[in-house]
């Protein structure tokens, strides 16, 4: 008989006591034994009832046994089937983004590279953009240079012609000079030709070096027209030559200085391009390492589902391990009846012996997780 049911015959134990005493003090009579039957039979009775209702408790306990066993067998799979596909959902999608991330890293590490070869050719000063900029703006300033200096040659012979007019001016006097002799000239013979007319016979051969030195004088006269008139004809070439060169100059210099204007102009606004583009270069370079430092950041923040998938695996492998720590609770009840009562200590050791990290034990013990560094890097 188990030990266990013993308390299931104790109603009949006391029945049958009962009737004992009940014979022992009143004899052997026909109302003793009847009193003493009653009692058996009571105790009996009792004890047959207090029996079928530990059966049916024990029945129930091992429905509940069997139903809690059962519970755990079918729930705990779609929890820990929910939390696998979340953790590799997430593990998925972070290993996505992290990739992602490091394609971003990677494009700006090549456009920081460009914008930096780009700043450097633009600030090369011998094959960069400004090299080439300085490099223009020295030649067209020899350019300038040159057509200045044109324009000083030109100004030195516009100089020189108008000096000729000096020239005009003497050749000028010295033909009126020439024709002021050849006109005292002509006087002088003509009173020579009247002297020898007076002289008759005698002054006959006078007469004719008189008539000869007039015709020379005529002549000279003549020609002393002529060169008046060539030195006219000359000073207004010379007039219109001066006055189109100086027109010429004129032209010339303020088309110069327009030139100049121009250019310097075009130099101005090339070097104001110039300097925007090397500052856009510079920011590009700039924001580019910039965000490339805070996809960095946000790849090392990205550690986290390390952290994540480590909790999650734990927390599914103590949620698999749930229907087993029920069964081997069951197997005392089953074996023998006895019915103990949940203890969560050993599965909370065992637990915590699995642990990795500091925040799992923090959590385990009630404690407050601190809160972790940006900067903070956690190898595992």
């Amino acid at each position: 008989m188990d030990r266990h049911n013993v308390h299931l015959f104790y109603p009949a134990a006391l029945g049958i006591a009962g009737g004992i005493a009940t014979l022992a003090t009143g004899g052997l009579s026909w109302t003793g034994g009847i009193v003493a039957a009653v009692l058996a039979t009571a105790g009996a009775t009792a004890s047959l009832r207090l029996k079928q209702n530990h059966a049916a408790f024990r029945d129930s306990v091992a429905v509940y046994v069997r139903s809690q066993k059962e519970f755990s067998e079918q729930i705990v799979p779609v929890w820990t089937g929910h939390i696998e596909t979340s953790r590799e959902q997430m593990e998925s999608a972070i290993s996505e983004l992290a990739q992602d991330f490091s394609r971003i890293v990677d494009q700006l590490d090549q456009a920081v590279h460009s914008a930096g070869m780009a700043t450097g050719s633009i600030d090369d000063r011998g094959s960069g953009l400004i090299g080439v900029f300085d490099q223009s703006k020295t030649q067209l300033g020899e350019v300038v240079a040159s057509q200045r200096m044109a324009m000083n040659s030109m100004t030195v012979m516009l100089e020189k012609v108008q000096g000729l007019d000096k020239f005009i001016v003497e050749l000028q006097d010295m033909a009126a000079e020439v024709a002021k002799i050849a006109a005292q000239s002509n006087l002088l013979a003509l009173n020579a030709a009247i002297e020898a007319a007076r002289a008759g016979e005698l002054g006959r051969g006078f007469a004719v070096v008189a008539k000869e030195f007039r015709m020379l004088s005529n002549q000279s006269g003549e020609t002393g027209r002529h060169i008046a008139e060539k030195v006219g004809i000359i000073s207004e070439a010379i007039m219109s030559t001066c006055k189109a060169a100086e027109d010429s100059v004129r032209q010339e210099d303020g088309a110069m200085l327009e030139s100049e204007n121009t250019i310097n102009t075009v130099l101005d606004e090339f070097r104001r391009i110039t300097d925007a583009l090397q500052e856009s270069s510079r920011l590009l370079k700039d924001e580019s390492v910039g965000i490339k430092d805070e996809i960095g950041q946000a790849l090392v923040q990205l550690q986290f589902q390390d952290r994540v998938n480590q909790i999650l695996t734990q927390v599914k492998a103590n949620i698999d391990h749930l229907p087993v720590y029920l069964a081997q609770h069951a197997e005392p009840f089953c074996a023998g009846g006895e019915l103990q009562p949940l203890d969560a200590a050993p599965l909370l050791v065992e637990m915590n012996k699995n642990y990795v990290m500091s925040d799992q034990r923090a959590v385990h013990r009630g404690e407050k997780v601190a809160a972790r560094d940006d900067g903070e890097i956690t190898f595992f």
